[in-house]
């Protein structure tokens, strides 16, 4: 267990493996069936983005590019490191289907895309809980949650919506 008062030390300790400290904002995340998982952050300076420029990335449907280990701590809005209570092996439960499905339709982006993929008038957040349980096969969102065949549905609407915002 790592105890906050060690972390200057063993920062100072990885100082000579450091490729860049930068302070980031997460911005988004998904995962597709072409390219996997993947996080994005936004850097807070132009200049943060120098030592990056000219190094091998991955395209999209490319598994190469330059690898590095992501070591991440959370900080409060008073610029505070947010402590996890020294447990570094705990993970967030996953959310399910239907928490997912629900957020989604209160994005705009996401109702924006359904408009396109699907030629549906999509404009509020009714109008894309109808067009999802219908695409899935469903009475209710929470049923995600239960129908295998409309879990995989919807996995596959997913998987349709990360890639076009890749696209991006």
């Amino acid at each position: 267990m790592i105890l906050p008062e060690n972390v200057p030390e063993i920062l100072t300790e990885l100082q000579p493996y450091m490729a860049v400290v930068v302070e980031v904002q997460l911005c988004d995340y998904g995962e597709s069936a072409n390219s996997g998982p993947w996080v994005k952050f936004r850097l807070q300076n132009p200049e943060d983005l120098e030592p990056y420029r000219g190094q091998d990335r991955s395209g999209r449907n490319a598994r190469t590019g330059k690898r590095y280990t992501l070591m991440l701590v959370e900080l409060s809005d008073q610029d505070e490191p947010v402590s996890n209570g020294g447990h570094m092996d705990e993970t967030p439960r996953p959310r399910k289907l239907s928490q997912i499905a629900g957020g989604l339709c209160h994005d705009a982006a996401f109702r924006k895309w359904c408009e396109l993929a699907y030629g549906d008038p999509c404009q509020d957040e009714a109008a894309a809980a109808q067009l999802l349980r219908e695409v899935c096969g469903v009475e209710s969102r929470s049923h995600l949650d239960s129908n295998p065949d409309a879990a995989a549905l919807f996995r596959e609407l997913l998987a349709n919506y990360d890639q076009a915002k890749l696209g991006d």
